[in-house]
């Protein structure tokens, strides 16, 4: 049975990613589109709903590509509708926030999925697996881009220059921890538009992150690299993979546990976990 999904948002990820990624499953539909500018939201080429809940009648799931606190408002009332949840990273911009939308979740019995993008890309499962085998000992990951530029394509209003620890920070905290641990933030720091961050892990790791959306002339992707018992290990490029390929992936997986009513491991929870890990690093800045 194919899922009917609507869609909340008809900003740029919207438009160019959730809303394809959705049409084209396999395994989901995008049933219908509720946004705040109507005729953005038209351009997805399926019904407009006229209001959230006009919406939450016409699907089976809800996908968020939101600002995070719209997000954390919505989200909790979707889930109490009874509807499956495809969220984006942050979940929210507070703690409180995001265990609302997990109380929520858990409350309803729903299926949540995270859009942890990365995740689904083929570089970065072989990545974990080799560096957990070797017995990572330090590790360095960057996201530097400039998504936050004037004229940039998401230059939306809450990715302002500063806003890159919220933005690519859930990216690059979960690919640390999926490879070397659970982990506790040591230190923060912000220097202009990048902010720096270094964990200590319970493996016995360590490692740093460098995070800006405002650098001129820069792109990504995800970088990494592992310093391990076997050596170094490098993450090869996660947007390598076709886009296509990646959405059916993403569309795949949450039509797959919404089938068989469990959550895959990138869920509303993860989404909690990075966001604790977000407020120990916003508390150094």
């Amino acid at each position: 049975m194919t899922l009917r999904v609507g869609l909340v948002g008809a900003g740029p990820w919207a438009t160019s990613f959730t809303g394809p990624l959705l049409a084209a499953g396999p395994g989901t539909a995008l049933a219908a589109v509720w946004a705040r500018r109507p005729e953005a939201a038209a351009a997805l080429g399926v019904p407009v709903a006229d209001s959230f809940d006009a919406l939450l009648g016409t699907c089976d799931a809800v996908a968020f590509a939101v600002p995070p606190d719209v997000q954390a408002e919505l989200a909790p009332r979707a889930a109490a509708a009874g509807k499956h949840l495809l969220l984006e990273k942050p979940i929210a911009f507070t703690v409180d926030d995001a265990e609302r939308i997990a109380a929520a979740a858990d409350e309803a019995g729903v299926v949540t999925q995270l859009m942890l993008t990365n995740r689904w890309s083929s570089a970065v499962p072989v990545f974990v697996d080799e560096v957990r085998q070797a017995v990572p000992r330090a590790l360095r990951a960057e996201f530097v881009g400039s998504g936050a530029m004037p004229g940039s394509f998401f230059a939306t209003p809450w990715r302002r220059p500063e806003a890159a620890l919220h933005d690519v920070g859930p990216h690059v905290f979960d690919l640390l921890e999926l490879a070397a641990g659970p982990a506790t933030v040591v230190h923060a720091a912000r220097s202009g538009a990048v902010t720096a961050v270094t964990f200590a892990h319970e493996s016995g790791a360590v490692s740093s992150a460098v995070l800006s959306i405002a650098t001129p002339g820069a792109h990504g992707p995800l970088q990494c690299e592992a310093i391990t018992d076997a050596g170094r290990i490098a993450l090869a490029d996660p947007g390598a993979d076709d886009p296509a390929a990646l959405q059916r992936r993403i569309a795949t997986t949450f039509a797959d546990a919404v089938a068989g009513g469990k959550s895959p491991d990138a869920d509303v929870h993860r989404g909690v976990r990075l966001q604790h890990l977000l407020a120990a690093a916003e508390a150094f800045l």
